[in-house]
């Protein structure tokens, strides 16, 4: 922030006036990083080709912390419906991997009709094809994700978001008692 500062004084009966140029600081405007824990993280002196080890830690700031399950199952999940869409897989499939409103979403715009194309093959749109995804941690369990396929020549954009939910598990002995564990899934999806 830039400012003028003017002095006006009088030295026996004359006026005198000067301008000095003053320099703040400009306010910050982003937040500092929160870590899981509430305590903000201390900077640490680490050597350039030093690793971190990656994966859930408390006191480590959300940003931090990578999970690969999490960036596998984007990307799997995101490849599985892309393939639905381009109706190379059947819908049902979609079930295990994304919530039933997102399930419900796909089955129905699925069950339109195909129009049907005189066209050879060659001159059919061809099939999508998942090209880069990124993950952006928005809580301990779930992630803003950003991803671009490519149809043919043109590239488009899709976003989602990916959290672990609890999901109920079928008993591995017949008869045995049902379970209950984290799984990671589709929350919410958009495609151009």
């Amino acid at each position: 922030m830039v400012g003028v500062r003017t002095q006006v004084g009088s030295a026996e009966g004359e006026t005198t006036r000067s301008s000095a140029l003053v320099i703040a600081p400009i306010p910050r405007y982003e937040p500092d990083p929160v870590s899981v824990t509430g305590v903000r993280p201390r900077p640490a002196a680490v050597a350039p080709h030093a690793h971190a080890p990656d994966g859930p830690r408390p006191g480590r700031p959300i940003a931090d912390r990578v999970d690969p399950s999490a960036r596998a199952f984007a990307v799997s999940a995101l490849t599985m419906l892309l393939e639905i869409i381009d109706r190379r897989r059947p819908v049902a499939q979609l079930a295990s991997v994304a919530s039933p409103h997102i399930v419900d979403q796909v089955s129905v715009w699925s069950a339109r009709p195909q129009a049907v194309s005189t066209a050879p093959p060659r001159a059919r749109p061809p099939a999508a094809t998942l090209m880069r995804v990124h993950l952006q941690w928005s809580g301990p369990d779930a992630a803003e994700v950003s991803a671009t396929y490519s149809r043919g020549v043109r590239v488009k954009a899709m976003a989602a978001r990916v959290q672990r939910v609890p999901v109920r598990v079928r008993p591995g002995v017949p008869g045995g008692p049902r379970t209950t564990e984290l799984r990671w899934m589709l929350v919410n999806v958009t495609t151009a």
